[in-house]
């Protein structure tokens, strides 16, 4: 193999890596510490389908989940759009994490089109990103996820999330992988 033959296979060996590396934006400067365990979402989509989906009243079935996070407010809010489009009508909405310096916690409210909206707090636990005391309100009263964010490497997450049922007891609502997309 001569030295051009090598650069060639040493290119291409490396393009994968590149392809990653140029999917993940920069981070921004000054990040509130409370962000930094969701700030490699930012700048980025996130695609996901999720088979065993279970919604409190969007039925049963395979739903492609988009979330598309971005900074706002200089850094000191991180909002994300959700798109669930295999959904008649499509279910949009957009949750908003912001920093409670009283309690020094992270705290998010989500407004769906469909005229529900949800509370919670997300803590950490390593590298999962947890969401214990998610409170969903809606036409159907209230309803409560426990949902964990584990990432898996720098361009990919997966989902477990649970609804409580009335006696108590927990069902899987949402398991999947979500990969890095290009904004949108």
């Amino acid at each position: 193999m001569n030295l051009k033959h090598l650069a060639v296979v040493c290119v291409i060996a490396l393009l994968p890596a590149v392809a990653v590396a140029q999917n993940a934006p920069p981070a921004p400067q000054n990040i509130p510490d409370g962000f930094k365990p969701l700030a490699f979402m930012a700048g980025s989509c996130w695609d996901g389908p999720l088979p065993d989906f279970v919604g409190t009243s969007l039925g049963v079935g395979t739903q492609t989940v988009t979330h598309c996070v971005r900074w706002r407010l200089e850094n000191q809010v991180l909002t994300d759009t959700l798109r669930m489009e295999a959904m008649n009508p499509p279910v949009r909405g957009e949750t908003n994490y912001y920093w409670d310096s009283e309690t020094k916690t992270l705290r998010y409210i989500f407004w769906s089109v469909a005229g529900s909206y949800s509370t919670g707090t997300m803590k950490t636990e390593g590298e999962k990103l947890i969401f214990d005391d998610e409170r969903l309100f809606g036409s159907k009263g209230v309803v409560h996820f426990n949902t964990i964010w584990t990432p898996s490497g720098p361009n990919a997450f997966v989902q477990n999330r649970q609804r409580q049922n009335a006696d108590g007891t927990w069902t899987k609502s949402a398991v999947g992988t979500f990969t890095r997309q290009p904004m949108r």
